[in-house]
C-alpha cells in the first residue's frame, strides 16, 4: 500500500513530460540551420542563391525542383525564380531569387512535400541585399580590363619606343651635328653668293654694250661698289672702306679663318689699284676697258666657285 502513491507520482510526471518532449521535437523539426548566400554580396537586381541546410527532421522530405511560376511562392521585394530540394550529403534547400529592394529581404513560407504525408514548412528565411547607390554597404570589384585586338600591346610599346628613339636621335643630332651643319650652311651661303655675283656680272655686261661714256663710268662705279660688298660678305671683313694696299691683309685674314684660300691679297691689291687709277685719272673709260674688267672678274668668280666645289 505504501508503494501505490509513489507509482502514481511517477506516472503523473511521465505523462506531463511526454507531451513537452513531443512538442519540442515537432517544433525543432521545422527549423533550419543558418543559411548562406551565393555570392556572399548580392546587389539589387542581381541573381543570387540562398542555400539552406535542413535538419534531421527533413529526412522524410521528397526531392523536387520547381521552376514554373505557378509553383513558386510570391513576395513583394523578391522574385523567386527556382526552388530545389537536394538530398545529397544531407538535405539542402536551394532558392534562386532576384531582389528588388536593399536591406533585409524576407522570404515567404515554403512548403516541402513529405513522404510521411503532411507537408513540412520552412519559414523565417531572410537575406541581406546591398545597394549600389550606397558604397559603404559593399565594395565594388575593379572594372575588367577592356578587350583589345591581338598585337595591340606590341603596337603601343613599339610606337612608344620609336618615339623615344626619335627624340634621342634628335638630341644627339643637334649636339653632334651642330658643328657639321654650321659648316654646311656656310658653304651653301658662299655658293649662293657666288651665283648672285655671277648673275650681276652678266647683267652688267649686257648693259655696258650700248651705253655712253658717262654710262660706262656709272657702271664702273657700280661694279666697284658691288664687288667690295661681295668681298665683305664672302670674307667676313669690311672691304667697303679699304684702300688697295689694305687688301693685302684681307687675304691673310681669309686664309687664317679658312674662308677663302683662293683669294690672293696681292691680286686684290693690284686689282683695286688699277681700278682706282682708271676711275680717278680723269681719262675716259672705253667700252673695251669695262669689258676687260668684267672678263677678269668673271674668271675670278669662276676660280672661287671651283675652289668651293673642291673644298666641299
Amino acid at each position: 500500500m505504501k508503494r501505490q502513491p509513489l507509482v502514481l507520482l511517477l506516472s503523473v510526471l511521465l505523462c506531463s513530460l511526454a507531451p513537452v518532449d513531443s512538442a519540442w521535437a515537432q517544433d525543432n523539426s521545422q527549423k533550419a540551420e543558418t543559411p548562406y548566400l551565393i555570392p556572399q554580396t548580392i546587389f539589387v537586381g542581381d541573381s543570387g542563391r540562398l542555400v539552406v541546410q535542413l535538419g534531421q527532421a527533413f529526412l522524410a522530405a521528397r526531392a523536387f525542383a520547381h521552376t514554373a511560376p505557378e509553383l513558386l511562392p510570391k513576395a513583394n521585394d523578391v522574385l523567386i525564380t527556382r526552388i530545389e530540394l537536394e538530398q545529397r550529403n544531407g538535405t539542402r534547400l536551394l532558392i534562386d531569387f532576384i531582389p528588388y529592394a536593399p536591406g533585409i529581404v524576407a522570404f515567404p513560407d515554403i512548403e516541402i512535400p513529405s513522404s510521411a504525408g503532411e507537408p513540412l514548412q520552412v519559414s523565417g528565411l531572410e537575406a541581406s541585399v546591398a545597394s549600389i547607390l550606397r558604397p559603404q554597404e559593399a565594395a565594388l570589384a575593379e572594372p575588367a580590363a577592356p578587350l583589345t585586338v591581338p598585337g595591340t600591346g606590341l603596337l603601343v610599346y613599339g610606337a612608344a619606343s620609336g618615339i623615344l628613339a626619335l627624340v634621342f636621335l634628335g638630341i644627339g643630332g643637334s649636339i653632334w651635328g651642330r658643328k657639321h651643319f654650321s659648316a654646311f650652311r656656310e658653304r651653301w651661303r658662299r655658293k649662293r653668293l657666288l651665283r648672285v655675283m655671277d648673275r650681276f656680272l652678266r647683267r652688267l655686261r649686257v648693259e655696258s654694250e650700248g651705253g655712253s661714256i658717262h654710262r660706262q663710268m656709272e657702271l664702273f662705279s657700280l661694279l666697284s661698289g658691288e664687288f667690295r660688298e661681295f668681298l665683305s660678305i664672302f670674307t667676313g671683313v669690311n672691304c667697303r672702306i679699304l684702300t688697295p694696299l689694305e687688301f693685302r691683309d684681307v687675304s691673310l685674314a681669309a686664309r687664317d679663318s679658312a674662308k677663302g684660300d683662293s683669294i690672293k691679297g696681292d691680286y686684290l691689291c693690284d686689282l683695286f689699284r688699277r681700278w682706282e687709277t682708271l676711275r680717278f685719272s680723269g681719262s675716259k673709260i672705253a667700252k673695251g676697258d669695262l669689258r676687260k674688267v668684267l672678263d677678269e672678274l668673271n674668271e675670278f668668280i669662276l676660280s672661287l666657285a671651283k675652289t668651293e666645289k673642291a673644298a666641299s
